[in-house]
């Protein structure tokens, strides 16, 4: 996608796929010549959520805004910018727009051992992270990951539990459906929630 960015000279390039979810996006030879029906185009193609711009971008940025981008894209794409969209339908996607999605795509790498072919390490996935200190009396049930150097004490009960690097647990805690960020620290009953 970088490469075709540049090839073609695009102020932007969006990541485009064929998801049969959506078809907000309009490709006409390469280009992007609507989103969001903005010109009253049909779109064919989903945004992937990745996209190449230049920095020329951020000057059609009001400062010390939070906007989407889609009006400066089709702002753009009137005045002539060049807004390419580069289709990659290979692969696994996931879509990881809200916890339980995150929470889902644990549960697929686990249940199928899925491994995509760029990640080089062998032990991968890893439930435990090699660097993690898990007591043995520690219970993991369900698509609970322990990242590195995370500290999980006596008689904890994760499931489906995230730990990011350097968590860590109480003991006699008991964590469900939680995503626990790296460097927080945990105790209690849980469910649900990010810490």
């Amino acid at each position: 996608m970088i490469d075709e960015h540049f090839r073609r000279g695009n102020d932007v390039t969006l990541g485009l796929r064929e998801t049969g979810l959506a078809s907000d996006v309009a490709l006409r030879d390469d280009r992007v010549v609507d989103i969001a029906k903005r010109y009253g185009i049909a779109g064919n193609l989903d945004f992937a959520n990745i996209a190449v711009w230049n920095s020329a971008v951020f000057q059609r940025i009001p400062p010390h805004k939070k906007i989407s981008f889609i009006p400066i894209v089709a702002d753009w794409i009137n005045r002539g910018g060049k807004i390419g969209g580069f289709v990659m339908n290979d692969g696994k996607w996931f879509n990881i727009g809200s916890r339980g999605q995150y929470l889902d795509v644990h549960r697929q790498i686990l249940r199928e051992d899925w491994k995509p072919y760029y990640v080089k390490v062998r032990d991968w996935p890893e439930r435990i992270a090699k660097s993690a200190a898990v007591d043995v009396s520690a219970e993991l049930r369900g698509c609970s990951v322990v990242g590195g150097d995370c500290r999980v004490g006596a008689e904890v009960i994760l499931e489906d539990t995230i730990l990011w690097p350097g968590a860590q647990i109480a003991s006699q805690s008991h964590l469900q459906g939680c995503i626990v960020r790296s460097q927080k620290k945990a105790s209690g009953i849980h469910r649900n929630i990010d810490i």
